[in-house]
């Protein structure tokens, strides 16, 4: 799949009780011109990232949404339950329509005009690769001829609470929320290449696949390998280094910010501009070699996805 552009917004989050949330509406009205009503944040991070990402662009009508997220609208749908819960009530129109899994592809594809679909993708760490893997499938078929891919999930506070839900019982200084986008068309000749996401079910299965790739190949991991998958890693003579914080709490699509960092690192390693899939050498004169994005859950199955250019 052609890079057409990328975007990311990663936020981090203190571990307070009250943690301040960056404001996300001049961002959605810098490029709307308008202020959207009657949304919550999990729509808000979905607006502000793909229209990011989008821009001043004209998408095909068919253009296909691939929306990843781990936890959904995890804001309106606690507040929905409270309000059910305390006040035996219904829950408002609005929030019960805003818990919907697909609300949010709901209003970005209104705001771009496109009618491609809007598939919502869901498999806990690992799924922005399951939705960068829907686009590929499609774009391959020759269903779609854009394809517009964005993992984004909140954090809502008390940070208590929301690390309850993450199921994340060790200590924590931070959490991470964003949105993270990626403009994709069919594979061309020139610019930068996302390739067929693979997936391993095993550590074992990962370094087979890792051991025929070429010697210049680099290798970015969306999580912190242990010791036994670093050992993996030197031992291929990989040239390895890790996204993900230390001390921190990543959120669920927490590996589409370090996807998204490693396609602007390679562009800019490329002499290329922020937002561009055309480079200005070969790879040859840059020497570029073969770079490899690797998720992974809490336990394997791992997921990768090749870049070349």
């Amino acid at each position: 799949m052609k890079l057409v552009a990328h975007y990311s917004l990663l936020h981090r989050v203190a571990n307070q009780p009250a943690p301040e949330l960056p404001d996300l509406n001049p961002l959605i009205t810098h490029w709307c011109g308008q202020r959207v009503r009657r949304i919550d944040r999990y729509i808000q991070l979905c607006l502000a990232g793909a229209l990011g990402c989008v821009e001043d662009r004209t998408l095909p009508v068919e253009t296909g949404v691939y929306i990843a997220t781990r936890s959904g609208a995890v804001s309106t749908t606690a507040t929905s339950m409270r309000h059910t819960e305390a006040l035996g009530l219904p829950p408002k129109p609005m929030h019960f329509v805003n818990t919907l899994g697909n609300s949010a592809g709901y209003y970005l594809t209104q705001l771009l005009g496109i009618n491609g679909g809007a598939l919502v993708v869901s498999q806990e760490q690992l799924s922005f690769e399951a939705a960068v893997l829907h686009a590929w499938l499609d774009l391959k078929l020759g269903r779609i001829s854009t394809a517009l891919v964005g993992g984004f999930d909140e954090v809502v506070p008390p940070t208590t609470q929301h690390l309850e839900r993450l199921e994340v019982r060790e200590p924590c200084l931070a959490l991470y929320e964003g949105s993270h986008w990626l403009l994709l068309e069919p594979q061309s000749d020139d610019g930068l290449d996302l390739e067929q996401p693979q997936w391993f079910s095993t550590l074992e299965e990962l370094h087979r696949w890792l051991s025929v790739l070429p010697a210049s190949a680099r290798v970015q991991t969306s999580f912190i390998p242990d010791t036994i998958e670093r050992a993996l890693f030197n031992a291929l003579g990989l040239v390895c280094q890790s996204f993900a914080p230390e001390g921190g709490c990543p959120h669920g699509t927490f590996s589409g910010a370090a996807l998204t960092s490693l396609v602007g690192d390679t562009l800019t390693a490329l002499g290329t501009t922020a937002n561009a899939g055309k480079g200005s050498g070969t790879k040859e004169q840059t020497g570029m070699g073969l770079r490899v994005h690797i998720a992974r859950s809490d336990q394997p199955p791992y997921a990768a996805i090749p870049i070349s250019f």
